[in-house]
């Protein structure tokens, strides 16, 4: 057996062998199982041991190729390989699965890991709004002119890239950023199962410690609550606005409930006995996006007097074969939408037709009856109702938990698992018995003294 001391010139200095059956190997002096072999093409380091399964017998295996492995490196890996195979461990398997780890990881870009993740997220329980998040992920995480790092690989994400990322976000779009952050914590707490980790070689998580205020990123909660004379101008607009929008607006105040709700109203949904709103919750087949309940069981909302009159009163006007929408354009087959025309000023010279008759035209009115009382206009949106609707329940009510179940707001914690009333009595009774001194009953009251001076049909002749 040649054995010499190895080292990096002697190797250098090897003649290849002249052929394939003439190879021949010199041992080291300092590890005595590590030789290099010197083959006709190739010169490479090799470790001879009996490792597991090769039936006692003495075997060579490649640890690497001269000069690519040093000399030194080869007696670290030589030593390394020999304390596994003591501990019953054959390193080339080790070696193979480590490659293969490594590449997997490689392969394991932050553009796939989202693309899984985005396949997961149809299979959600509540996925009303599975399609925006989708939408939203590959808008702001998927495309290279704003990810410049969605195709590396996902272990090599670091927190600066992150927040280089939402800095980006919030420099186009502030109020997105927020939302962006919040979405990219979520995908890397999921990447982080240990399921799934392992295969993607993820080892931490680069989002965790990214906090949005110290980016000064937030949303800011919206506290417009209107005044009693912007409730007065809202009511006599919505009295002076063509069925099928000024009944809806009008509904959206009386029963304090989402505008897509509201406008999604079914005659199927109400039972006029017992002045009651049925709403599909999440689970229902019949939920959609932005149309129904958030809430996961069905939501039963009590009507007033005044509402139920209001759709009695719709019902006789509409035809035996109107659809089951209670405001439609379509004969009750769709649901009205575009509230954003009701509000979208259109110029002075512009004729409306038929289509557009309501564009634009509740905005005027209200800006009109609050000018009449000397009122100062501020800039509002459409859901300032519900949330003035809410906060005038505190008082009527007495009571935040039957404030809340009136406007479908769900328990809670414990209370959301132990306390399952629904509060439905006390919603009747304070509908019913509520004082013409209230907030949101003194606004409406007032409207039956004011005329809007033109002529209506029935339906908009609301009683009051």
């Amino acid at each position: 057996m040649n054995r010499q001391h190895l080292t990096d010139d002697l190797i250098q200095g090897l003649a290849f062998a002249p052929d394939s059956e003439s190879r021949y190997e010199i041992y080291d002096a300092s590890v005595e199982n590590l030789a290099v072999r010197i083959g006709s093409l190739k010169k490479s380091f090799v470790v001879a041991a009996r490792f597991e399964g090769s039936d006692g017998n003495t075997a060579r295996r490649k640890l690497g190729d001269f000069p690519d492995m040093s000399v030194r490196e080869a007696r670290d890996a030589a030593h390394n390989w020999n304390v596994q195979i003591k501990n019953g461990i054959d390193p080339a398997i080790q070696a193979t699965a480590e490659r293969e780890a490594e590449h997997l990881r490689l392969r394991s870009t932050f553009a796939s890991v989202m693309a899984d993740y985005i396949s997961e997220i149809p299979k959600r329980k509540r996925n009303l709004r599975a399609g925006d998040d989708i939408r939203f992920l590959e808008r702001n995480f998927l495309r290279l002119e704003t990810n410049p790092w969605m195709n590396r690989p996902i272990s090599m994400i670091t927190d600066e890239d992150i927040e280089e990322l939402i800095r980006n976000v919030r420099n186009r779009a502030p109020v997105q950023a927020y939302k962006a952050l919040k979405k990219i914590k979520q995908f890397f707490r999921w990447a982080m199962q240990p399921s799934i980790r392992k295969k993607i070689g993820l080892i931490d998580n680069p989002a965790a410690e990214i906090q949005a205020s110290l980016l000064e990123l937030g949303i800011s909660d919206r506290e417009r609550v209107f005044e009693y004379e912007e409730a007065r101008a809202f009511l006599l607009a919505a009295k002076a606005t063509p069925y099928p929008y000024g009944p809806c607006v009008r509904a959206l105040f009386e029963t304090a409930q989402r505008i897509g709700a509201v406008s999604s109203m079914r005659w199927s949904q109400i039972n006029f006995e017992r002045k009651l709103w049925t709403i599909p919750g999440t689970k229902s087949k019949a939920a959609v996006k932005g149309r129904t309940s958030k809430s996961e069981g069905l939501l039963q909302v009590p009507l007033s007097d005044r509402m139920i009159d209001m759709l009695e009163i719709i019902r006789g006007e509409q035809h035996t074969d109107h659809g089951d929408y209670i405001f439609s354009f379509t004969n009750g087959q769709t649901p009205i939408g575009n509230f954003s025309n009701l509000k979208r000023k259109l110029p002075d010279d512009t004729s409306q037709s038929a289509t557009d008759v309501a564009r634009g035209r509740f905005e005027r009115l209200f800006r009109q009856f609050l000018a009449e009382s000397g009122y100062e206009y501020e800039s509002w949106v459409w859901h300032d109702v519900r949330r003035t609707a809410r906060t005038h329940l505190e008082p009527i009510t007495g009571r935040e938990e039957v404030a809340e179940a009136a406007i479908g707001h769900t328990k809670t914690g414990v209370k959301r698992v132990y306390n399952l009333h629904k509060y439905r009595a006390e919603s009747f009774t304070f509908r019913s018995r509520a004082s013409t001194g209230t907030f949101l009953f003194s606004a409406s009251r007032c409207i039956s003294s004011i005329s809007p001076g033109t002529t209506t049909p029935a339906s908009m002749r609301l009683l009051f």
